[in-house]
């Protein structure tokens, strides 16, 4: 017995992804009839009609349209598909062949079914001429369809067409608007150019003398402002003497009275260097003449010293008795004990590098932060140093040989400075070679400029020998030669550049990139002079 044809009723707002999936999902029939609607969404334009024919063709299905719209009706031919006006003339197999015709089935055939083709030759089968009767096919039964099934959730629909181009068309038309107006702005404002003219220059020169006092007042040629800064910071340290020195002996001192034993004796005058001694031998000398007077028992007392240095002599009173080739009239004695005899030694006494060391220690911090101070106090202008600049002075409280242990240092680290503006000196400068050069004539932006300052004071007053050096060349007025540059392509700009006078080269350069034009607005166009070509230096 023939298969019969699964009838599937089309809702109004199924899509085609649904008709699609409804016809995977029956894998077993051989041919499928959709029953649609005048409003179905799914079958609406050709292209519908064209998916859903080759869905068909895929899973080996011969599909089948039933629908009363002429229209729908010529779509489904056109795809390939077999067309019915109504159920009744899908039940007599009358199928369409020509739309216009769809209103007037043929008379019912009363020959047997014919049997169905299959997927692959119906999908091959060329349409009919247009305007040929209906055919009567009488179907031996229907089959009528379950309820559609649910519509798939919009993420699951795989045939789901993208937008069309037109749905996309202003937004690609504003964009090469866009497109347009930015390339039009970069080419108009975003070039620039650089114009380097080499030109032959004169070499000159000039040195002056520029003298700088504290209060000056601008507008001098020769004499600028100054302001006196001076910093200073110190502290008491503590240093320890290293020093060695050999200390020599020392001899014992005192006194002797020289008594006279003589009765009639008119008084008498004993010398100098009069050795006396004790009984143990220590030896001692008069260190003046002893003058006695008349009588017996007359005296003089005369200092001694001992003829050998050191703690032996040292004696105590009343041990000197002696003398050596003394007078016998004449009585001596020490009525006190000498004192004074040390041995030779060595001492620890300070030596210079004992102050030198703890001056340096400390001026290796306080150096740079005296600087720093002066530098502050300049803010931002040029500083001199007065004399040889920030410098550590010591004063110690004992002088470099005395014996002690310990000493202490007072260190200071000073410094004056003399501070101006540099910006107004070299200005000075070169308005000073400026007044050299020709009438029409202009120097060159590469001039060079210096000074050696001297005879800086702390009071603010200072010296500097200036000197001034570079070239001059023909005045070019720029923004004439900008604005002819604008708009010239690169070349004759070049050709235009090494026509002026004193010209030797030219280059002409654009960036960020080159265009067959320079910029259209003079502003964009730099022009840079350069001497090069001269032999002499100034």
């Amino acid at each position: 017995m023939k298969t019969l044809a699964k009838l599937l009723y089309v809702e109004a707002d199924e899509e085609i992804t649904d008709l699609v999936d409804r016809l995977r999902d029956l894998s077993l029939e051989d041919e499928v009839t959709f029953v649609v609607p005048e409003r179905a969404r799914a079958l609406q334009s050709p292209m519908s009609f064209r998916l859903l024919k080759r869905y068909a063709d895929s899973y080996g299905k011969r599909v089948n349209l039933v629908s009363g719209d002429p229209r729908l009706q010529a779509m489904s031919l056109e795809a390939g598909f077999t067309a019915f006006p109504s159920l009744a003339a899908y039940d007599h197999g009358s199928e369409m062949h020509n739309p216009e015709l769809g209103g007037e089935p043929a008379a019912p055939a009363t020959t047997s079914a014919v049997p169905p083709a299959s997927p692959a030759a119906s999908a091959q089968e060329a349409a009919p001429p247009r305007g040929v009767a209906t055919l009567d096919r009488p179907r031996q039964a229907s089959v009528i369809s379950a309820p559609p099934k649910p519509k798939a959730a919009p993420s699951s629909k795989p045939g789901a067409s993208a937008p069309s181009f037109q749905n996309y068309r202003p937004y690609v038309i504003a964009a090469g608007v866009i497109a347009v107006v930015v390339l039009l702005v970069g080419i108009l404002y975003l070039p620039s150019a650089t114009a380097t003219v080499s030109v032959a220059g004169t070499p000159i020169k000039t040195d002056i003398s520029l003298l700088g006092a504290p209060g000056t007042a601008a507008g001098s040629a020769d004499h600028f402002a100054t302001q006196a800064v001076h910093a200073d910071e110190s502290q008491n340290l503590p240093g320890t003497a290293t020093g060695q020195k050999q200390v020599a002996a020392v001899a014992s001192t005192g006194q002797v009275v020289i008594t006279s034993r003589c009765v009639f004796c008119l008084g008498q005058d004993v010398r100098k260097g009069l050795v006396v001694l004790t009984d143990s031998g220590k030896r001692y000398t008069t260190q003046k003449v002893a003058h006695i007077g008349v009588g017996y028992g007359a005296q003089a007392t005369v200092p001694i010293t001992a003829v050998t240095a050191g703690v032996d002599g040292n004696t105590d009173a009343h041990s000197i008795t002696n003398m050596e080739n003394g007078d016998a009239d004449l009585r001596v004695d020490n009525p006190q004990a000498t004192t004074g005899g040390l041995d030779a030694r060595t001492a620890t006494v300070i030596q210079q590098s004992d102050i030198d060391s703890v001056r340096d220690v400390y001026a290796k911090d306080a150096l740079p932060r005296v600087t720093d101070q002066l530098n502050s106090k300049a803010k931002g202008q040029k500083l001199a140093l007065v004399g040889s600049g920030v410098q550590a002075t010591t004063k110690a409280d004992h002088a470099v040989g005395d014996e002690v242990g310990g000493f202490t240092i007072a260190v200071k680290v000073a410094g004056d400075g003399v501070v101006f503006d540099e910006k107004a000196v070299k200005e000075m400068l070169k308005t000073a070679l400026q007044r050299k050069i020709p009438s029409g004539t202009q120097l060159t932006n590469n001039a060079n400029t210096s000074y050696e300052p001297i005879d800086a004071a702390a009071d603010g007053h200072i010296t500097l020998n200036g000197h001034a050096s570079g070239f001059y060349t023909p005045i070019f007025i720029e923004t004439a030669i900008r604005s002819h540059l604008k708009g010239m392509s690169p070349s004759k700009g070049r050709a235009f550049l090494q026509s002026l006078p004193n010209v030797v080269d030219a280059r002409v350069t654009q960036s960020p990139f080159g265009l067959p034009w320079l910029p259209l607005f003079s502003s964009r166009i730099t022009l840079k002079v350069q001497e090069v070509s001269s032999n002499s230096s100034p």
